[in-house]
């Protein structure tokens, strides 16, 4: 009985940090990764159950983003989408 306590608690402490980290990434990363993403509001609530069950993935995935020239592009396809939104008003 103890061990299976032991077991549920882990898996409750696993899905208490995947459901911050998903909360941290729909916030503040998700526009940065994939800019087709700003403004699908549903689409962020789809993808909850994936983050809370893949986080660390989730998380390794970001600081290499971050960390990566990769940023550069995505700050420059940003700045071209924002010309864009511009340019239709």
């Amino acid at each position: 009985m103890i061990v299976a306590e032991g077991i549920i608690l882990i898996a409750q402490i696993y899905c208490v940090i995947g459901l911050v980290v998903a909360l941290a990434f729909i916030s503040f990363g998700l526009g940065r990764v994939e800019l087709a993403a700003r403004g699908a509001f549903l689409f962020r609530l789809q993808i909850i159950p994936g983050l809370i069950l893949l986080w660390p993935v989730v998380i390794v995935r970001w600081i290499a983003l971050e960390r990566s020239g990769e940023k550069i592009l995505l700050d420059k396809e940003e700045k071209e989408f924002h010309e864009e939104q511009e340019a239709k008003k």
